[in-house]
């Protein structure tokens, strides 16, 4: 994994870019701390944070030309949030008198400031912070410049002084009467180490470095309107820190330049979409400044601005409190330990890789894809937990084994001769459609492994329909596309499936596939180009709907749109043809086709993290105020395992009870695999007229007797009937169990493959009745 790139990446997120105030605030106020403080009321905490910004914070509060409100984004929807009178109310509600400061050990070395105006006075407090022996020049009898133009006004004689005693608490020398000219400043530079000039104005004009503020390469620096004629206070207050960092770095000898970019205001990188904020006019103040209750229902006006476009929809980034650019970090990290971390394991392999995030990103920014090239690095190193994926991929390779794989062509007309007769031919669509038979196979239905799994009883008549009505020859290909494996990072098996499938699609004669299944839509188009494939839904909205008795009521539905078919807009448009067909009213989710969300299942993180795909579920359902529509086995399976009423557009089209149809529960992990194997049997048998050679429901000599509660645990552990079978057979046959005399129960175990599973049983009469189950991926040791 290059993980250079990933940095890069994460870098791009602007998640943690500043607000446009805050980044426009010469000083950088953290504003959005600063307002959510008024907010809870803590006028002191709010008041602090200024104080930490700047020296003198009482007066600059005051008299601020607060340019941070001309960038506030709430003034494109109604009126600027007043920071200049929250400020204010700070000052009044919050101000306590700060602590006596610590006086550094003055070793840096000596620095002369000229000028006792906001920005002299900034600088020579930044400086004696940093332990310089500073000495402040000012040619009137008293500090503050500027300041005192603002008396009576929004400043009162007591404060600014209060303030100005500051300058006399600190080792700072100051010298009050004392005019510094062109020709008496020659000998102050030959006296410091460095000089600040923070005059209004000078005798001779000077080129002054904007960015370092020094004039020319000398030892001179410059700042206030002598750089910037604003006649800001906040601008110069700002001029005097930046000065007093060069300074800094000028004495000790490193670059003035470097990592300056975003000193003083600069234009922020956040982009923030408004088109969901309401309307809220300004508060007005009932008196000067604004009273404690008036502030704090100003402050909540603040939209605390901050990207989250990718977070706010996503119930995987929300769970782990993570944006992308920290979820980067988090992975650098992680490839970078050994074994990885626990945490970090976790919360990758609990991302469903729906890619909404690229979608609400403006920069394009993919967690998904991000997070695949993550899992299938931890499975090239070995990182990957085993427990993570470990089910759904045995469940991948049942269903490419014999017990449900296979492909047929459409039956030939030797085989099918005994349905050519009248009048069976004359009304059975799908007989004519046998009997034009060619033996070449245009078509291939793949309906995936999922949706034999839940529906079983649909696939023959499906495939009954496609017969009917595509006028060439439709063929039947049973088995799973690879999804599982890509979600788990497991690129070798990949290959290898999609390989099977490209040897099958040859031995076919390249038909175009019919696909039913959204996950098998993503993996072909993604990694099989080459194979042309159409989605069932589009068949059903060109051909029209099976001619069969359905019940259709007034009904308004929601339609979830499968993340898989997240770009597909000929699958959005054919279900949408088909629900209105039928009579039904549509109400759209807010996302939906292009921007829709995940049900839970996507990325298998159903397996590898049920309490995140609960909150997928959950959040899903939410958003719905009708009845849910979908078109994916597995978004019905989990929409009404959590008690939402959900029709698969299957349920619709075929279904005549639709109160039963919309609340189905989905079937235990052992009964989909049984469904799967029914339906391989069910077809054979039906359509071309085969015996299956295997009968792989061993006969037993006993009843199993399971309980609700042990079923229960069986799908929360991912342990199967056949599992439970092959435990109890084993300590039977073997007598290797433990006996416990008191209940006259036995516990026993059995590993199979890279997982220990124990039962604890009865045995009465005929009959096993189970009472506890459980797995582990440990292995017993017998000394």
């Amino acid at each position: 994994m290059d993980l250079e790139k990933l940095l890069e990446t994460g870098e791009r997120c602007i998640h943690n870019e500043p607000p446009a105030c805050m980044a426009g605030c010469p000083v950088h106020l953290d504003v959005i701390a600063f307002m959510t403080e008024i907010e809870n009321g803590d006028f002191k905490k709010a008041y602090k944070l200024m104080e930490n910004r700047i020296p003198f914070a009482r007066i600059i509060g005051m008299i601020c030309d607060h340019p941070c409100e001309n960038l506030c984004v709430r003034g494109e929807i109604d009126s600027a949030v007043s920071i200049s009178d929250l400020e204010k109310a700070a000052i009044r509600h919050g101000y306590t008198a700060s602590k006596r400061l610590l006086a550094l050990p003055k070793t840096k070395g000596k620095v002369a400031i000229v000028g006792g105006g906001i920005g002299g006075m900034t600088a020579a407090y930044e400086l004696d912070k940093k332990g310089y022996q500073v000495t402040l020049y000012e040619k009137q009898e008293r500090l503050g410049g500027r300041i005192w133009s603002y008396e009576g006004h929004e400043l009162v004689k007591e404060v600014i002084e209060e303030e100005l005693q500051i300058m006399m608490k600190l080792n700072i020398r100051v010298k009050l009467n004392t005019a510094i000219n062109q020709q008496n400043l020659e000998d102050i530079i030959q006296d410091y180490d460095a000089v600040f000039l923070g005059t209004g104005s000078w005798e001779k004009k000077m080129q002054i470095n904007p960015v370092t503020f020094q004039v020319e390469n000398t030892s001179l620096f410059a700042g206030g309107e002598l750089e910037d004629n604003r006649r800001s206070m906040i601008y110069a207050a700002s001029s005097g820190k930046r000065a007093a960092i060069s300074i800094d770095r000028y004495i000790r000898k490193v670059s003035l330049t470097a990592s300056r970019e975003r000193e003083g205001a600069f234009v922020t990188p956040l982009k923030l979409k408004t088109e969901e904020v309401e309307v809220v006019n300004r508060v007005n103040k009932t008196m000067d400044v604004y009273t404690g209750i008036e502030a704090v229902d100003e402050a909540a006006r603040c939209l605390k601005c901050q990207c989250i476009e990718c977070i706010k929809p996503c119930s995987h980034m929300k769970r782990f409190n993570v944006s992308p650019d920290a979820y980067a970090r988090q992975i650098n990290h992680n490839e970078r330990i050994i074994l990885g971390t626990h945490y970090a394991n976790k919360m990758i392999n609990a991302c469903t890789l729906c890619g909404l995030c690229k979608e609400q990103c403006f920069l394009d920014i993919s967690m998904k894809d991000v997070i695949q090239e993550t899992r299938e690095s931890m499975v090239e190193k070995n990182k990957m937990p085993v427990s993570a994926h470990d089910f759904a991929l045995k469940d991948m390779k049942f269903s490419n084994s014999h017990r449900f794989s296979m492909f047929r062509k459409q039956p030939s007309k030797e085989q099918s001769k005994d349905s050519f007769y009248y009048p069976l031919i004359s009304y059975s669509k799908y007989v004519q459609g046998l009997y034009r038979g060619t033996g070449k196979t245009a078509y291939l239905f793949y309906p995936g492994c999922q949706l034999p799994a839940s529906h079983p009883d649909k696939i023959g008549e499906i495939y009954k329909y496609l017969v009917a009505h595509m006028w060439e020859d439709v063929g039947i290909y049973l088995g799973c596309c690879g999804a599982p494996a890509a979600w788990a990072g497991r690129q070798e098996l990949m290959d290898e499936t999609i390989q099977y499938i490209k040897e099958t699609w040859a031995e076919m004669d390249h038909p175009t596939f019919i696909l039913a299944c959204p996950s098998c839509c993503s993996i072909f188009k993604k990694h099989l180009p080459e194979i042309n494939y159409i989605s069932l839904w589009e068949v059903f909205d060109k051909h029209g709907l099976p001619n069969n008795d359905r019940i259709t009521h007034e009904h308004t539905l929601n339609i979830h749109d499968a993340c898989a078919t997240r770009y597909d807009q000929r699958i959005h448009q054919s279900i949408r043809k088909i629900v209105t067909s039928l009579g039904y009213d549509i109400q759209e989710l807010k996302y939906q086709q292009d921007k829709t969300k995940c049900c839970g299942y996507g990325g298998l993180v159903y397996y590898a993290n049920r309490e995140q795909a609960k909150d997928f579920i959950d959040d899903r359902i939410d958003e719905s105020t009708n009845d849910l529509l979908v078109y994916c086995a597995m978004c019905k399976d989990l929409f009404v395992s959590s008690g939402k009423r959900t029709y698969h557009i299957l349920d619709l089209i075929y279904g005549t009870d639709q109160e039963d149809a919309g609340m189905k529960k989905m079937p235990t992990l052992s009964q989909r695999h049984q469904n799967r194997a029914n339906v391989k049997r069910w077809l054979l048998k039906e359509i071309w007229g085969e015996e299956e050679k295997m009968d792989h429901t061993k006969a037993r000599n006993y009843e199993l007797v399971i309980s609700e509660e042990v079923i229960e645990l069986m799908e929360d552990r991912y342990i199967l009937f056949e599992d439970i079978e092959k435990v109890i057979d084993s300590a039977r046959i073997n007598k290797e169990r433990f006996h416990n005399p008191a209940d006259n129960s036995y516990l026993a175990r059995l590993r199979l493959e890279n997982v220990t599973y124990w039962v604890r049983y009865e045995e009465s009469g005929g009959k096993i009745v189970v009472n506890r189950v459980y797995s582990h991926r440990m292995e017993v040791v017998e000394g």
